[in-house]
């Protein structure tokens, strides 16, 4: 039986969330069935895609308050890298994923409804920040309606191409 249970605050869903990947960390991989193993591996990957749109909304409202200068850095990814005691380059996958918070709302809504992993999502903001800004959001739609439907990286390429050769036609008026 499965229960779940509403945390009632961000430190409580926080602790949730410690003991539940504790829980994966401590438990015996090599033991398991391949198929049990690559469960938990698809299960990571959609909390993974949950977690990014957590921490795209968080990291924006932190940064729009300036809650990096509170703790004497410039910026947030100074602060990431300082405070979070992340790599810089990890500072920088946060701050695109933060991107999608500011952005590319629809990718964030679908990374938030596991359509998108995270990887896909900031590569479809890079391929669809080049199309022109009223296209833009519709677009987005179109690309996380058709992952849910199951259509793979190379697939969503194809659809994006599309899109902004149609588009392009339209602006030019061709």
């Amino acid at each position: 039986m499965c229960v779940t249970t509403v945390p009632a605050s961000a430190g409580e869903a926080l602790g949730m969330l410690e003991a539940a990947l504790g829980f994966l960390a401590d438990m015996d991989a090599a033991g398991m069935p391949t198929q049990a193993a690559a469960e938990c591996l698809q299960g990571l990957e959609r909390a993974d895609a949950i977690e990014a749109a957590a921490r795209g909304q968080l990291l924006a409202a932190f940064d729009a308050q300036d809650g990096s200068v509170a703790d004497g850095q410039r910026t947030a990814r100074t602060w990431l890298v300082h405070v979070t005691q992340v790599t810089r380059g990890q500072a920088a996958e946060h701050k695109a994923v933060q991107a999608l918070a500011e952005g590319h709302r629809r990718l964030l809504a679908g990374l938030r409804g596991q359509a998108l992993t995270k990887s896909v999502a900031l590569q479809l903001a890079k391929w669809t920040a080049a199309m022109p800004e009223a296209f833009r959001e519709q677009a987005e739609e179109i690309l996380v309606a058709a992952a849910r439907g199951g259509v793979d990286l190379r697939g969503l390429a194809a659809i994006c191409a599309e899109i902004r050769w149609v588009s392009f036609c339209i602006m030019m008026d061709v």
